[in-house]
């Protein structure tokens, strides 16, 4: 029956079964994954702190203790029924471990790691944490359940895709992405994909977003929609880190994340805008960026915010006249946006 909890098969070679949840009245498995390297695979120890990886290690909150191991990462995936009853993926957290297998030593943050399975269990999608070769491994998992796929969620699959583009190729000829335009759903903003990261589209409070990117340099703003996942064409070829000293003689590069949803009729607008900074030396090929702030921009703009204070009068200007070109969006733009730029 539709209301049953999904019966996922997966994971289950450590004997730990999935995670069962009833969350925002629906019935939520969760099942764990790892990516190790090139390799991935589910694995339910990953629920437990148990994982075939984690086996024999010791792990501890400092992160000197296994700098010299390898990255590994813990996967978190759900998944629901849709209102036809059909299961597919929901939600994915990811937690990153460092595994000295020599010492046995290993490191991860085990506050982050507490909340990584209700993230994933409410519907979250993160995945910008993983690495190109990672998110190789990570779309492997999803062509092995190729139905999961077909039924996940719109906000899974176009968050998944906008990281991945790759990922969208499995949904070719599935009917949902044959469909015309909509009066309902994240709103269609094509703009920014020419570096091949489609806008993401997100769900949040009740609304459906779409998530577009703007590089703003020298002054200029342009779509860029690799802001999303720091393969704009500023980052290109750099190592960031954070720290601030390491990029203080580059030139300051700023990524505008801007949303669009839609009113109670159904036409889009501008939603929310968020920004975040960087310095990047060119010359050194190494930039500055805090990386945890970045992470919540995205959810920021999703969630109707609006913050341009970071933005120099001309730079406010320049994104101010890219999103007044998309006449459609800035029309309907929502009383926020409007007021922070006129």
């Amino acid at each position: 029956m539709p209301q049953d909890y999904p019966d996922l098969d997966l994971g289950r070679e450590t004997g730990i079964e999935p995670a069962r949840f009833r969350v925002a009245g629906r019935n939520v498995v969760v099942v764990g994954a790892v990516i190790d390297g090139e390799e991935a695979y589910f694995d339910n120890g990953v629920l437990q702190s148990k994982s075939k990886v984690e086996a024999g290690v010791t792990f501890g909150p400092e992160v000197l203790r296994a700098m010299g191991g390898r990255r590994v990462l813990a996967l978190w995936l759900s998944a629901a029924r849709d209102a036809a009853g059909k299961i597919g993926w929901l939600g994915v957290a990811v937690g990153e471990m460092r595994i000295d297998a020599a010492k046995k030593d290993g490191f991860r943050d085990v506050s982050a790691f507490s909340a990584k399975l209700t993230d994933a269990a409410r519907g979250r999608v993160t995945v910008w944490q993983m690495k190109e070769p990672e998110r190789k491994a990570f779309l492997k998992l999803l062509e092995a359940k190729p139905d999961l796929w077909t039924h996940a969620a719109r906000g899974f699959r176009d968050t998944v895709a906008a990281t991945i583009p790759e990922a969208a190729d499995m949904a070719k000829g599935d009917a949902s992405a044959a469909a015309g335009p909509s009066s309902a759903g994240s709103p269609d903003v094509p703009v920014g994909a020419e570096g091949g990261v489609r806008p993401a589209a997100l769900r949040t409070s009740g609304r459906d977003v779409t998530v577009v990117g703007i590089l703003v340099q020298d002054g200029k703003a342009s779509w860029d929609n690799g802001v999303l996942v720091g393969k704009s064409k500023a980052e290109e070829g750099i190592a960031f880190g954070g720290e601030a000293l390491r990029a203080m003689g580059g030139k300051r590069v700023c990524a505008v994340l801007a949303s669009a949803t839609r009113h109670e009729d159904g036409k889009p607008g501008w939603f929310g805008a968020s920004v975040a900074e960087m310095r990047i030396d060119a010359a050194k090929k190494e930039g500055f960026k805090d990386l945890g702030a970045a992470s919540h921009k995205m959810n920021d703009a999703a969630r109707g915010r609006v913050e341009f204070w970071r933005l120099k009068p001309e730079e406010r200007k320049a994104v101010g006249d890219l999103l007044r070109s998309r006449a459609d969006l800035w029309e309907a733009a929502f009383e926020n946006v409007r007021s922070a730029l006129e």
